[in-house]
Formats: C-alpha cells, structure tokens, sequence
C-alpha cells in the first residue's frame, strides 16, 4: 500500500500524517511505575524538552515488585538526565496494589496547579496492567475537574490504543533507546527495548518512509474531556458525595465459587481490571486439594475459605455470604468474567436506589472459548415472569448483604436454579432495579453441568415450582393467570405485526425492483449519451481540424496575392511588359 496517499476511510481510524510535537506550555506526565514515562512517552518529552516546555513527571508507585525500589528509582532518575526535563517526583504507591481514591485525584489537581499543566499524559484505559488502569482513572478524573483548560494525552505502553496523534520521534530515537536502557532491572526480565523499538516503528505504518518512528496517542480536548468521554466503559468510578477516600465507599465483597477450573485466572484479572475502588474477592474453594491463590486480586485483597469436603453450589453459595464483609455482595462464577466498568455501574445504581435490596445489568453470552454468541440476558424487571423463570445469570446482580439479615440465602436442598431461587426470595423485599447495557460475560459450556435440564418444563424448574407454589399469593397466581389467557390475544397481534410486516418487506422490495429497473435506464440513457458526446467531440476535433487546415490555406493564399501585388507594382515588371507581350504573341502563333 502506498501510505503516503491519503485515505479517506482509513484516515478516520487512525492519522496518515505525522506532527512534529505536541503543543504545550507546561506538560505533567502521571507514570504507574519506574519506566512507563519512558517507554510511553520518551519521545514527546524529549520534544517537549527541545521546545522549552515545563516538564514534570510523576511516577505513582515505587515498582517494588518489579525490583528494588531504590534501583528503580535510580533508574528513573538516571534516565531523566538523557530526557533533560530534572528529576522525578516519586510518590511511593505501593506497586500493583495502586487502586483510584479521592485523595490521589485531589493531590495530581495539585501538582497541576502547582505548574498550571496545559498538558496531561496517562496510560490509555486500553492498557491491560491494573495499576496502569488506575492510573487512568485518577488522571482522567483530575483533567475532568481541573479549572483551567487542559487536554489529556494517553500513552501506550502494553497493549496499541487507538490513536488520534501519531508523534514523528525520528530525530529522538536514539536519546529515547539510550533511555530505555537505563532500566536495567526491567531488562534482565524482559527486552523492553526492543518491544518498544518495535511498537513505534509499526506506528510509522501509515506514514511516509521519512518518519522512522513514532508515538501514539489518544488526545482529548477539554470539550471532549468534559462532555465525559470513553472508550466503550467509564474510565472513572462514580463518586459518592463526601467520600474522600476508597476506604469510605461501600466495600463489595466479590464472592467466587472456585472448583480451580482453568478458567479461573481470566475470571480473577477481570475482578483485578475493575475501576470501583474498594472491593475484597472471597474465594470458596469449592474442592479440597484447590490450590493456592496469591494474597491479591490487582489491588484488591483475597480470602480464600477452604474446605474439606466437595461443597454443592448452593452449600458454597451461603459460605460465600457467610464470609463476606462487604455492604454490597457479587457472585461470580469462576468460568465466567466481568468488564471494568461493571462494579461501578451497579454500585452507583444502588446508591442511587436506596431503598432497592439489588440492582442488575446486561450480561452477553459466550461459547466455551470465549466467541460471543450474538445473544445477551438484558431484560427490564417483570416480577411476574421472575416467577415463571429466571431473568438474568448470577454476577449481573449486585445486591445488599443486609438481605441476608431479613432471610435470604441459598436453598441447599437446590442441585440447580439457586441463583433464580434467592432472587424469588429477594423480589419479597422489593424489586430489583434494571441498569440497561452489557458489562458481564457468560460462559456457555457442557463441562459446567448447569446448561442441560434447562427451561420450564425440566425437572430443576418443576422443583423451584414446587416451593414457591404454596407462598404465591392469590394476586400473584392472578397475575400469573391474565398473563396466559392475553397469551392467545398477544400471539394473534404477533402474528399481524409479523404479517404486516411482510407486506411491508414485499412493497419494500417492490420498490427496490423498480428503483433498479430505473436505475439501469438511467445507467443505459448515461451510457448512450456518454457515446454521443464521445462522437460529438470526434466530430468536433474533425471540424477543429479542417478550420484549421482551411485557415492556413487561406493565409498561404493572402501571402500569394501580396506577393503578387508587389510583383505587378515592381520597375521590373513594368520595363518587360513589352517583352512578356512578343512572347505571347509568338507563342499564340506557334499554336496556329
């Protein structure tokens, strides 16, 4: 392909021209660890630097995990010497426990104010690493609260974001790899530099061969950041009224039923990607020999109880609530997972909902390795068909552990439908309230032993049938009843609609056969004039020829009579008249 030319779609999805920086005055830089400000942006400093810019960088966490705090904080330092920006400053998170708070939004809203920062880099919320997340989160949360007009760049470090700018660092290259290789614990586990190397040179795909590397980004303008964009999640938790801290928000407790299938780990990472602060993840090891889980989920704690016998799911379920401390409780099974948004949308519902004893949302559904079926559990609340059946999977509810105060909890008598049994038994404290929208995933697979003996007539529901039926009050048999008998009515208005509807599609197509009918008239009439005015403008290049050709002939001929005018008028001509009339005469009579 020739990507100098451009594009007119592809340039919509991603920049076919490069800038050669990034105007500011005075620029911050939020890195997660001891590296990120390099290996996302090095490029855009080193020009921020060369056009005398203010440049500050933060480096939220001490990168502890990765190696020695000190070494990585000589690292840093060591590396902002080749950048040329002075010193970072090091606020000492601790590493991969990094998780969004009021109090670190309000101290990056000082460190702005402080240099009055025009420019704000962050990791992209596209990046896979939770602390890189958080740090999204607490930069896009500041940037939206900010007083003076400021725009957000996010960097890509992990994983490719989708950028908006596409910096040209031909020049800084080098400064930037020299940089890079300052970091020397980080090599030694992986060749950073040259993952690095690789990724701005890919990102110099669309552009002339000239730019030998470049950096992407996503930048926001301050009417974008405050209109609340996203990138198909929100990148900030909601925020409840007077919370400072994580630590005063509702605390849910994530509870995992855990038979240490290989699902699991993907299970996890989705609880450790999610942007609500203050979570703790309760595993129930469901089997006796599961194996050991590390103390944290990102940065969110984990309990494991153990067991010594095979726990029923039921019986695993009311260990789960047993043990959870949280004022709000989720169930996630351990071969399903859920976006990063999902805990916050449900958690602001109910704070919203006061008075509702839970809140759910949209769940999509999935084959056993994770292709989406095109199908999704997302309908509004009907407390009528809640008793017919179940309305949603188990994780798209986020409910109120004082539910379980009031008697609510797991029947252990249930094999199957446990989850559509404690809504039954929640619906009696009030209804569920419905959030619109999919941010959950669930696995449908043969090896979870819940798929068969599925729908009204098997025999799981004709057990949960048989329990709730004695405590149905008489509105709701009622309900249950005008139901049915308007079931013949709304199949009958079905079957018009359906009817109506294929009239409709048959004139429809009607029409689009008489459109083509037209359209290949017009086509052939377009066809037929374009041959006339090919012949018309042969005729006319003839004509144009021969107008031509006459006009010279006529300019030779007027070059002809001025000759000869001259000639008649010449001395010459006049001394031999006489002579020119003898031979006349002598040829006239030669011919007699």
């Amino acid at each position: 392909m020739n990507s100098t030319l451009l594009k007119p779609f592809e340039a919509q999805l991603i920049p076919y021209t490069a800038v050669q920086g990034i105007e500011a005055r005075s620029v911050l830089v939020l890195a997660p660890h001891p590296d990120d400000e390099v290996f996302g942006c090095g490029g855009a400093i080193l020009r921020h630097v060369e056009a005398g810019a203010r440049v500050d960088v933060v480096v939220v966490t001490d990168g502890g995990i990765g190696g020695p705090a000190d070494q990585r904080q000589a690292e840093s330092q060591a590396a902002a010497k080749i950048l040329g920006y002075g010193d970072p400053v090091f606020w000492h998170q601790e590493d991969r426990a990094l998780r969004y708070s009021e109090a670190l939004v309000l101290r990056v809203l000082d460190q702005m104010d402080s240099s009055e920062t025009d420019l704000l880099y962050a990791p992209s919320p596209w990046e896979m690493h939770p602390d890189h997340r958080q740090a999204m989160a607490i930069a896009t949360e500041a940037a939206r609260r900010y007083t003076r007009p400021i725009r957000l760049a996010y960097y890509e470090v992990g994983a490719p974001l989708h950028p908006n700018v596409l910096l040209d660092i031909s020049a800084q290259a080098d400064a930037k790899e020299l940089a890079m290789k300052c970091f020397v614990s980080q090599l030694s586990h992986q060749d950073y530099t040259r993952h690095i190397r690789a990724l701005n040179s890919y990102r110099t795909y669309t552009l002339p061969p000239t730019v030998k590397g470049a950096e992407a980004y996503r930048v926001l303008e301050p009417g974008e950041l405050a209109a609340g964009w996203s990138c198909g999640f929100q990148p900030s938790p909601q925020r409840w009224d007077g919370c400072l801290r994580a630590e005063d928000m509702p605390l849910v407790s994530v509870v995992v039923r855990s038979m240490d299938i290989d699902y699991l780990s993907q299970t996890l990472d989705s609880i450790a990607l999610q942007n609500y602060p203050h979570i703790e993840v309760v595993v129930v090891a469901a089997r006796p020999d599961h194996r050991p889980l590390p103390p944290k989920c990102g940065p969110f704690p984990v309990r494991v109880v153990p067991t010594s016998v095979s726990l029923p799911r039921s019986r695993a379920a009311n260990a789960g609530l047993q043990n959870a401390r949280g004022e709000l409780v989720l169930f996630l099974d351990d071969d399903d997972w859920l976006m990063p948004g999902h805990i916050a949308r449900l958690a602001a519902t109910l704070h919203a909902h006061p008075l509702a004893p839970a809140a759910y949302t949209g769940i999509s559904l999935v084959d056993a390795l994770g292709a989406p079926l095109g199908q999704a559990f997302d309908m509004p609340y009907d407390a009528v068909q809640q008793l017919a059946g179940n309305l949603t999977p188990i994780h798209a509810v986020l409910f109120r552990a004082s539910v379980v105060a009031k008697g609510c909890g797991f029947d252990e008598s249930l094999d199957r439908y446990e989850d559509w049994d404690f809504w039954l038994q929640l619906s009696r404290l009030g209804p569920m309230v419905h959030l619109p929208g999919v941010s959950a995933v669930y696995r449908i697979h043969d090896s979870s032993g819940v798929h068969q003996d599925a729908g009204p007539l098997g025999a799981s529901a004709q057990v949960v049938y048989e329990k709730w039926r004695s405590q149905w009050s008489s509105a709701e048999l009622g309900a249950m009843m005008q139901r049915v008998w308007s079931f013949a009515e709304q199949e009958t208005a079905l079957q018009n609609t359906r009817s109506d509807l294929a009239g409709l599609q048959t004139e429809l197509h009607r029409h689009q056969l008489l459109v083509q009918e037209q359209t290949n008239v017009i086509a052939e009439q377009a066809a037929h004039i374009g041959r006339q005015e090919h012949t018309i403008a042969a005729q006319s290049q003839q004509n144009d020829t021969l107008v031509a050709s006459m006009a010279k002939q006529s300019m030779d001929l007027a070059i002809v009579r001025d000759e000869l005018r001259v000639t008649v008028n010449s001395r010459s001509w006049r001394l031999t008249r006489p002579l020119r009339w003898l031979t006349g005469a002598y040829q006239r009579w030669l011919t007699m």
